[in-house]
C-alpha cells in the first residue's frame, strides 16, 4: 500500500480485513448478537429501557486506551529491522509490498475505529432529541450494543495476539 494509509484508515482495515477477527470470535459475536436481537424484540427477555448510552462514553475511552497500551506492548515485541522486513515483504499472492505490515496494524485501527465511534455516539446521542417509534430504539441500541461488543472482542483478540507475539519473539534469533 503506497503512501501514508492514515489518510484513510478504512482501506487499511479492508486490505487486513482477514486478520480482525478469528472465526471464533467472529462466530460468537454473531451469536451474541442474535441473542440480544431476538431476546428484546420477540421473545422480550431484554430490557432496553434503562440503557443510556451515555454510560458508555468511559468504556469507549477506555478501549481506545487499551488499544493503544496494546499497540505499545506490540511494537515492543518486534524490533525496528524486522518491522522493516514486514513493509518490503511481498508474498506470491499479495498485490502489493508490505501487507504483512499492514495485517499486523489492521486489527489495531479496527479496535480503534470501533471505540472512537461508540465514544463519539456515548458523547452526542443524549443531546439529540427526535421523536422514533419504539422498535426503531430498540435496533439502534441492538446495534450500538453489537458494535461495543464487537470491540471488546476485538480487543480479547488482541490480547492473545500479542501473547502469541512475544511466545514467538523468545524463538527469534536475537
Amino acid at each position: 500500500m503506497e503512501g501514508n494509509f492514515y489518510s484513510n484508515p478504512l482501506k487499511l482495515i479492508w486490505i487486513a480485513r482477514s486478520a480482525l477477527l478469528p472465526k471464533y470470535l467472529m462466530i460468537i459475536w454473531i451469536l451474541i448478537s442474535f441473542i440480544l436481537f431476538f431476546g428484546s424484540t420477540i421473545f422480550n427477555f431484554i430490557d432496553f429501557r434503562s440503557f443510556n448510552v451515555a454510560n458508555f462514553f468511559t468504556p469507549s475511552i477506555t478501549g481506545l486506551t487499551f488499544t493503544l497500551a496494546i499497540f505499545t506492548a506490540a511494537r515492543n515485541v518486534f524490533r525496528m529491522d524486522e518491522l522493516k522486513i514486514l513493509a518490503t515483504h511481498k508474498g506470491d499472492n499479495d498485490a502489493f509490498k508490505g501487507r504483512p505490515l499492514l495485517e499486523f496494524l489492521g486489527p489495531f485501527v479496527f479496535t480503534s475505529l470501533i471505540f472512537l465511534v461508540t465514544g463519539i455516539l456515548a458523547l452526542i446521542i443524549p443531546y439529540v432529541n427526535i421523536e422514533v417509534c419504539a422498535l426503531l430504539i430498540k435496533i439502534f441500541i441492538q446495534i450500538y450494543l453489537d458494535v461495543l461488543v464487537l470491540g471488546i472482542f476485538s480487543l480479547f483478540n488482541l490480547v492473545l495476539t500479542i501473547i502469541n507475539d512475544v511466545y514467538h519473539s523468545v524463538n527469534r534469533p536475537s
